[in-house]
């Protein structure tokens, strides 16, 4: 095996990761937020929601392929911690956005992004254990969005009580994957015209009929903000995979929209691998790179283009790295640009796996 071969990832994912995550990168209060570059824990950094919800999501997955023993009994458990010390902790609905490591409210926020994330780990539960409760909890989560966030120029708002700009599709191409992940599940009634809803924001205001590129944020009325035109290339191919997921979850006809992404998202797909940061009318504006859109890259990638990405990234992120850890971030230079090893990239990892692996 190599680098370039999916199941060199998820042997890695068996032996390395999710070894690593379940016992420096958990507690008895949840999921820890980051470790130290040498992989030792970092308990007592705020623990944010969005990063909860994403390891419950990544080890019912693990559980479910067969990659982690107990992974599913992990998931559950720190469910069950999230849902206690998260929602409604202080007393008004909703979700708050980050907990001390003892539990206690850090930020009473109410954030799009995380609410997004809760419901991604709420449909992970419910395929595990379809419990009447968490599909209550499913429903009175949407309906405090509804209630809450409900923009009037359609969408959601960034946050709630106050009042965030710019907006963002970044939250709601996220909304998206979690609703077709609880619409999978079977178990929360048809979730298909929110799913609608979210492919119309992206045909209204997302996706430019002029250049192909993704808007990343806009004005309280979707006007976008950003004169230069600049783009993530990561998040093109997020997009990708999910409006594939969306006609074979919906039976939605996506057209031509995979392509067009496709298209300005190669662009800033270098040719050692890298996936830059952000890209420009005329070219590179962030030359830097991440982790997440190498792995984004890879879930929709074919081929040789595929397999010359999972090798970099292998090579640049992972191999520098503590055993099942990695270096998140580099500099043009290839120097890093991170500290600690953050816990929100095994999401990317594992869904890329869970994908091609």
């Amino acid at each position: 095996m190599t680098p370039a071969d999916p199941v060199f990832w998820t042997d890695w994912l068996r032996r390395q990761a999710l070894p690593l995550w379940n016992d420096a990168g958990q507690d008895e209060n949840g999921f820890v937020e980051r470790l130290t570059l040498d992989g030792k824990p970092q308990p007592d950094v705020p623990r944010r929601l969005m990063v909860q919800a994403r390891q419950i999501h990544v080890f019912a997955t693990a559980g479910r392929r067969g990659w982690f023993r107990g992974g599913d009994d992990l998931a559950w458990r720190v469910g069950e911690t999230m849902i206690a010390r998260y929602w409604q902790a202080d007393g008004r609905p909703g979700w708050v956005s980050a907990c001390t490591r003892q539990g206690d409210v850090f930020d009473g926020r109410r954030d799009l992004y995380a609410h997004a994330f809760v419901l991604l780990a709420l449909a992970a539960l419910i395929r595990l254990n379809p419990a009447p409760r968490l599909i209550a909890l499913v429903h009175r989560t949407l309906d405090f969005m509804d209630r809450a966030l409900a923009h009037p120029a359609g969408g959601y708002a960034e946050a709630w009580p106050d009042t965030v700009l710019p907006r963002r599709q970044n939250p709601h191409m996220h909304l998206l994957e979690s609703l077709l992940a609880l619409q999978e599940t079977g178990a929360c009634g048809d979730l298909a015209p929110r799913i609608a809803a979210m492919i119309a924001l992206f045909d209204g205001y997302f996706l430019s009929t002029v250049d192909d590129v993704l808007t990343e944020e806009f004005a309280a009325n979707w006007t976008p903000v950003n004169a230069a035109r600049a783009f993530e290339p990561g998040h093109h191919f997020e997009w990708i995979w999910l409006l594939e997921r969306t006609t074979a979850v919906t039976g939605l006809d996506t057209g031509d929209r995979a392509a067009r992404l496709m298209r300005q998202g190669l662009r800033g797909t270098v040719a050692d691998g890298r996936i830059v940061d952000r890209m420009g009318q005329d070219g590179v504006i962030a030359a830097s790179c991440r982790l997440w859109p190498a792995m984004e890259a890879a879930r929709v990638l074919q081929d040789a283009t595929r397999d010359l990405v999972l090798d970099a990234t292998w090579h640049r992120f992972l191999a520098p790295a503590h055993p099942g850890g990695w270096i998140d971030h580099f500099d043009p230079t290839g120097e890093p640009l991170v500290t600690y090893i953050p816990a929100s990239s095994l999401y990317h990892i594992c869904a890329a796996m869970d994908h091609i692996g």
